[in-house]
C-alpha cells in the first residue's frame, strides 16, 4: 500500500473518535483546588444532583460535573478560590422558546473534600447526598430528597420539597422543611425539627444529653421519638388532633384536654432536664424507649 493511502486510511480511522472527544468536553468538567488549612466551600447549583463525601487524607477540594442529555454550554459556571475558601456556582441558563425535558437528562455534581470543613450549599432541584463530613454544615434545597449519613457538628438544613433522612449524626441539628417527612437518627445535644407537612421520626442514640432547649413541630403529621432509658428532659407536648402515648416513666406537672383528640401536657422524664417541646396540629405523638 502506498504511503498516501496509509495516511488516508489512518485519517479515516480517527474520524469516528472525534465526536466522542467533543462530546466528553461538552458533557463533563473537573477541577481540583489545593488547600493549606480547613476549607470553606460555597456551592450553588440549580438543576443537578449533588454528592458530597470525604477524600481521605487529601488537602484539596475536587469538583466533578457530569451531564447526560445536556451540555456545559446550557449552564452558567462560575468558580474560584481565595486561600482556603472555594466558591462554585453551576446554574442552568434560561431557555428561550419551546424546551422539552427528557427523563434521561440528568446532571451530577460530585464534591470530594477533607472530612472537616465549613459548607454552605444551595440546590434548587435535585437529590443531595452528604456522607462522612463534619463541621459547620449548611444546606438549603428547593426540590429533592436529602440523605445525610455519618455527619457531625452544627447541622443546618432547609428543604422545600423532598424526603429527608439523616442517620448516625452527632452534634446540634436544625432542620426546617415545607413539605417533607423527616427521619433523623443520632446523638445530639440540641434538636430543632420543623416541618409544615409530613411525619417526624427521631431516634436519639444512647449517650444523648440535651444541653439546649429543643423542639419538634409538624403542622400535618405524626411524631415518633425513640430515646434511651436514661434520657432526661422537661417535656411540653401538644396535639391538636391526635392522641399522645408515652411509655417512659414521667411525672406529670400539667395536663389539659380540650375535648376530642386535643391535648396539652407538661411533665418531667427521669427527673427532668432542658425543655423539649413537641407540637403537632394533626397527628399522634409517641414517645418510647429504644
Amino acid at each position: 500500500m502506498k504511503p498516501t493511502t496509509l495516511l488516508a486510511a489512518a485519517a479515516l480511522a480517527l474520524l469516528p473518535s472525534l465526536p466522542a472527544l467533543a462530546q466528553d468536553a461538552d458533557h463533563s468538567w473537573s477541577k481540583t483546588y489545593p488547600l493549606t488549612g480547613k476549607p470553606t466551600l460555597h456551592l450553588e447549583t440549580s438543576d443537578a444532583s449533588v454528592d458530597f463525601h470525604p477524600c481521605g487524607d487529601c488537602h484539596e477540594i475536587r469538583i466533578h460535573v457530569e451531564l447526560i442529555g445536556q451540555k456545559l454550554s446550557d449552564y452558567r459556571l462560575d468558580e474560584g478560590q481565595a486561600g482556603d475558601e472555594v466558591h462554585f456556582l453551576f446554574k442552568e441558563l434560561p431557555h428561550i422558546g419551546f424546551h422539552v425535558t427528557y427523563h434521561r437528562e440528568q446532571t451530577q455534581v460530585t464534591v470530594e473534600t477533607p472530612a472537616e470543613l465549613t459548607l454552605e450549599a444551595r440546590t434548587s432541584d435535585g437529590h443531595v447526598t452528604l456522607t462522612g463530613l463534619r463541621g459547620q454544615l449548611g444546606l438549603t434545597t428547593g426540590d429533592g430528597n436529602v440523605t445525610m449519613d455519618h455527619v457531625a457538628g452544627d447541622l443546618h438544613l432547609k428543604s422545600g420539597d423532598g424526603h429527608v433522612r439523616i442517620s448516625e449524626a452527632e452534634g446540634a441539628i436544625d432542620v426546617q422543611t415545607s413539605d417533607a417527612s423527616l427521619e433523623v437518627d443520632g446523638l445530639f445535644h440540641a434538636v430543632a425539627l420543623h416541618t409544615s407537612d409530613g411525619r417526624v421520626e427521631l431516634n436519639l442514640r444512647p449517650g444523648t444529653k440535651l444541653t439546649e432547649a429543643s423542639s419538634i413541630r409538624t403542622s400535618d403529621g405524626s411524631v415518633a421519638i425513640h430515646v434511651p432509658a436514661n434520657f432526661a428532659a422537661d417535656l411540653d407536648v401538644h396535639s391538636s388532633d391526635g392522641h399522645v402515648d408515652c411509655s417512659l416513666p414521667i411525672t406529670i406537672d400539667h395536663f389539659q384536654s380540650h375535648g376530642g383528640e386535643s391535648h396539652d401536657w407538661h411533665g418531667r422524664v427521669n427527673g427532668g432536664g432542658v425543655p423539649l417541646s413537641i407540637h403537632t396540629s394533626d397527628g399522634n405523638v409517641k414517645i418510647d424507649q429504644l
